[in-house]
């Protein structure tokens, strides 16, 4: 919900203070690079550790960057409290660790898609509300109030984690992840999850899909605001719209669906509703098109992300579950922190709004056939 109520103003208080147009997809994608600098460690540690010290530590953080972004004076100051908030958001390795933790196997991408979908459910309130305090348009664009209530936010969720979240990962399953060879270095973590047959394909696939997902997503509010001439209130209520539909598949359908048809049909099914929709949205003479475009992104992200974690999470045993996500997830930010680079790239090189979306439906192609090559060799852990 913190980072929803940011969303809606931020690209246009960032070009108040002085960022350009074209870099303004880069100054938003700070959130990318922290989680990617951060997630193997969040990850690495609480196996480690236990998962409730560093989530009470990361949303603490969390908090901090939501007040420097509110009062940041200049675009170098809400730079860093964007780059802080990433840094803090590295945490959702943890939180999927910790859903795995409490979950079998036979019921994890059902427990993952509910995870899912809780956080939806905070992004649906989010950005309508930060796009009601962010201001009216552009010129009326403000972090100060949205920055105060996402800050009020992380508050509450460290006093409710404080007194209500129990640990999941008991001192003695943390023991195997202390005795691992080489746990604290970045290389090190990627070569253990390398080294695993599935995995190694995933990673890939984890970087592509979110560069690709980065190139429409980071660049959206700044798309809109060129074709329709939208202001933050229409960003925050698009962007509600989207969790509405995340919430909805991942609390209602994914679960079934995995039953029915397994985890990697409804992967390669994601990915192809994702394509269409950026082709879709291309197409946008007026904002109704943009929006069943959306619906078909939308849904494609919300079936993969919750398959694709619930798979990578298969792979790893207990004392290493923290590591294996969070690696596959660094991997996967490093994309979508790659993605703002090549929107610049694109709008550098005139090739038109539309060009990140085209790119985009291209970089997922190749998702696709990684994972129907994956499929036989997956087939004995996560479905057919």
């Amino acid at each position: 919900m913190g980072f929803g109520l940011i969303l809606p103003g931020f690209p246009f208080v960032a070009e108040k203070l002085g960022v350009p147009h074209w870099a303004g997809p880069m100054m938003l994608g700070l959130y990318a690079i922290g989680q990617f600098m951060a997630t193997p460690f969040w990850g690495r540690y609480s196996d480690r550790f236990g998962r409730r010290p560093l989530l009470l530590g990361s949303i603490a953080g969390g908090m901090v960057g939501h007040l420097i972004c509110a009062f940041a004076p200049n675009p170098y100051i809400l730079g860093s409290g964007r780059l802080l908030t990433g840094l803090m958001g590295g945490n959702v390795a943890v939180a999927m660790a910790y859903a795995a933790d409490i979950s079998p196997p036979d019921q994890r991408a059902k427990t993952l898609g509910r995870v899912g979908a809780a956080l939806s459910l905070g992004f649906i309130i989010g950005p309508v509300v930060g796009g009601l305090l962010g201001g009216a348009d552009a010129a009326s664009a403000t972090l100060l109030w949205p920055g105060l209530a996402a800050a009020s936010v992380c508050l509450m969720a460290l006093c409710g984690a404080f007194f209500f979240l129990r640990e999941s990962l008991p001192p003695e399953k943390r023991a195997g992840a202390n005795r691992q060879s080489d746990p604290a270095t970045l290389s090190g973590g990627f070569r253990q999850v390398l080294a695993r047959p599935v995995l190694g394909p995933l990673l890939a696939v984890g970087f592509l899909a979110y560069l690709a997902m980065a190139a429409f997503e980071t660049n959206f509010p700044f798309w809109a605001g060129d074709r329709f001439g939208w202001g933050p209130r229409e960003i925050g209520l698009s962007f509600t719209y989207l969790a509405v539909l995340v919430v909805t598949t991942q609390g209602l359908l994914v679960g079934p669906l995995v039953k029915r048809f397994g985890e990697k049909r409804l992967l390669i099914a994601g990915l192809a509703s994702y394509v269409i929709g950026l082709l879709v949205m291309t197409q946008s003479l007026f904002w109704g098109v943009m929006l069943f475009g959306i619906t078909f992104t939308t849904t494609g992200s919300a079936l993969y992300m919750t398959t694709v974690n619930s798979l990578v999470s298969k792979q790893a045993g207990e004392s290493e579950r923290g590591l294996v996500l969070g690696t596959f997830n660094t991997a996967s930010w490093f994309g979508r922190a790659l993605g703002p680079g090549m929107i610049a790239l694109l709008g550098v090189a005139g090739l038109g709004r539309d060009a990140p979306l085209f790119a985009a439906a291209l970089i997922l192609l190749p998702c696709i056939a990684i994972v129907r090559g994956l499929r036989s060799r997956a087939a004995g852990v996560a479905g057919r």
